[in-house]
């Protein structure tokens, strides 16, 4: 009897353990993520398996960027939510004049013209490494101001590495350049605005050099 208890615990613990490890391999790390892709970035960012790019390649698509997206020696790419986050803020400013009022993808078309999304192509290759810790001007394909900074993040209290983290932004440049240091005057209209990359140093086949954008930024306001 005790044999069989003994048998029938072991059992137990093998299933358990079996179960277990079934659920959790997802959080197995898989170790470093190569920064290579033999996609186009255009392919890239429609191929995307949690589908983070969908509106953004039906920007694209509107109008007919995908070579000039392919082309661009640097490209931020907005997420959906950025370009979400557009269309909430006009949807909820239409419905201040009428509750009834919507404001959708289309309506976002007649607005904008094709240069909005080339703010976002740079004319120079953009690495992390190499970006000054000075806001620096960087020329886009809409002819507008634009910059690219390396930031130096605060290191968490739990890390246990001791080299130092740094975020790539990219900067809408209002009235010229902010001064480095220059004490920030709440609603200053002319402060620049900044966006952090989430993901930075894509390589597609295409050639030139892919960053992501934080989900947090809006498309064209920053």
């Amino acid at each position: 009897m005790k044999n069989k208890l003994l048998y029938f615990f072991i059992c137990c613990l093998g299933f358990t353990y079996f179960t277990s490890c079934k659920k959790s391999s997802y959080l197995t790390d898989g170790g470093l993520s190569e920064n290579k892709t033999s996609l186009s970035t255009y392919d890239y960012l429609k191929q995307h398996k949690y589908h983070l790019f969908d509106t953004l390649i039906m920007v694209i698509d509107h109008y007919n960027m995908k070579e000039e997206v392919n082309g661009a020696a640097t490209f931020f790419a907005p997420t959906n939510y950025s370009i979400n986050n557009y269309i909430k803020i006009k949807r909820d400013s239409v419905r201040l004049i009428n509750e009834n009022n919507t404001y959708t993808l289309n309506d976002m078309y007649k607005d904008i013209k094709a240069d909005s999304l080339r703010m976002y192509l740079a004319k120079s290759r953009i690495e992390l490494n190499s970006t000054s810790l000075q806001p620096t001007i960087v020329a886009n394909a809409a002819n507008t101001q634009t910059a690219v900074q390396r930031i130096l993040q605060p290191k968490p209290a739990e890390s246990w590495s001791s080299s130092p983290i740094y975020y790539l932004f990219y900067v809408k440049v209002r009235g010229g350049l902010d001064p480095p240091n220059a004490p920030v005057q709440p609603n200053d209209p002319n402060i620049d605005l900044k966006a952090q990359c989430q993901t930075t140093g894509i390589e597609p086949s295409s050639g030139g050099i892919l960053h992501i954008l934080s989900n947090n930024h809006t498309f064209i306001r920053f």
